[in-house]
């Protein structure tokens, strides 16, 4: 009989904790939402998983749930936002026709969005110029809870450069209770 040849254990953790770090870093990721930006669909403290290869393999799509990398200057953060406009995409902030109150309405290539997800109307449409035109390689991301939310609407932010759009969200560990796949929403 012959021996097989073993592999010394030392090697084996070696080789399993190089592959974890190299899945961590390249394929999947986990991250902790923080504030309440994404309201109602995202709490503060929700714990989720992020696709990082989702992007490196294709594009992000107008409902996806993204994490973006945001460099503002003084802000420098990772960031949960829903992708609301890919290049070449028109947006615009109007008031809503038949408001009394201070209410926009989002436009995207003329069309008016019907956005059943956002926690209420907005009444904040940011401080970029209007209409705005999505550059290519970029994407538009706003937060769920428009009011609450640092996103695109701000000059300071502005549209979102592919490479700074690091992952797709795709399932929520925490709260228990809401665990679960997470869906692109359409607007439309």
């Amino acid at each position: 009989m012959t021996e097989k040849k073993r592999i010394p254990w030392i090697i084996q953790l070696l080789i399993i904790i190089l592959l974890v770090f190299l899945c961590r870093t390249f394929v999947l990721g986990t991250i902790t939402v923080k504030g309440s930006s994404m309201e109602p669909n995202f709490h503060h403290g929700d714990f989720v998983l992020v696709n990082k290869l989702a992007y490196h393999i294709g594009e992000p799509q107008k409902g996806d749930v993204a994490i973006c990398w945001l460099d503002s200057g003084n802000r420098k953060e990772n960031i949960i936002k829903r992708v609301i406009a890919v290049p070449g995409d028109e947006v615009d902030m109007r008031l809503k026709e038949d408001g009394w109150d201070w209410e926009y309405v989002l436009y995207i290539n003329g069309e008016e969005q019907k956005e059943d997800y956002i926690l209420e109307m907005v009444q904040q449409p940011g401080t970029i110029e209007y209409p705005f035109v999505v550059k290519e390689n970029c994407y538009f991301v706003m937060g769920d809870n428009r009011n609450a939310s640092t996103d695109s609407r701000e000059a300071t932010v502005g549209a979102i450069a592919k490479e700074n759009v690091k992952g797709k969200v795709v399932f929520r560990f925490y709260p228990f209770d809401n665990m679960g796949v997470v869906k692109s929403r359409k607007e439309r």
